[in-house]
């Protein structure tokens, strides 16, 4: 399966907003061991901070840089085209489920669109011979993105879980 065609992401997008949807609102009603905010400390807020700028920048202009610059090759133009539909239907929405159901529900819906958009990468990396420096670039997303998941789970998530639903 190809997760660079627009069948797959629009699935994708459906099956994600389905399953955010029901984390934030199970969340919202106390029935998962979440938290509905996230108590980050003042350390991890201002790691944070730092980690969105570098997320739009190595997660967002550069993927649009490519994609003008490939823009001429269909296959690698579709292939940027649906990482970065992907991307903005993410912070879509975490901008709107985070304000409907709970803050903490943009750690999960980060984690499913963070997985998927590693198979992207990792498929559009086999699209074509890159040219070195835009070969290098391309990786350098991949690994921001398999760090992202990395921190999501050793940061993100022991935060939102609650402790006092965990004993219970």
């Amino acid at each position: 399966m190809n997760p660079n065609n627009w069948l797959t992401v629009s699935s994708f997008i459906a099956i994600a907003t389905l399953l955010s949807i029901e984390v934030g609102w199970l969340t919202k009603k106390g029935t998962l061991p979440l938290t509905s905010n996230i108590p980050y400390s003042e350390a991890q807020q201002q790691f944070l901070q730092v980690w969105v700028n570098i997320a739009l920048l190595i997660g967002l202009i550069v993927p649009i840089v490519m994609a003008i610059v490939f823009w001429q090759q269909p296959d690698i133009c579709q292939f940027f085209s649906c990482y970065l539909v992907a991307v903005f239907i993410q912070l879509a929405s975490e901008i709107g489920f985070s304000r409907w159901l709970c803050k903490s529900v943009v750690v999960t819906i980060g984690t499913i669109y963070t997985g998927f958009r590693i198979w992207q990468l990792w498929y559009g990396l086999q699209l074509a011979i890159y040219p070195q420096p835009w070969l290098s670039c391309l990786w350098l997303v991949l690994l921001f993105w398999v760090a992202n998941l990395i921190m999501l789970f050793t940061m993100a998530y022991p935060t939102i879980i609650s402790e006092s639903k965990q004993r219970v």
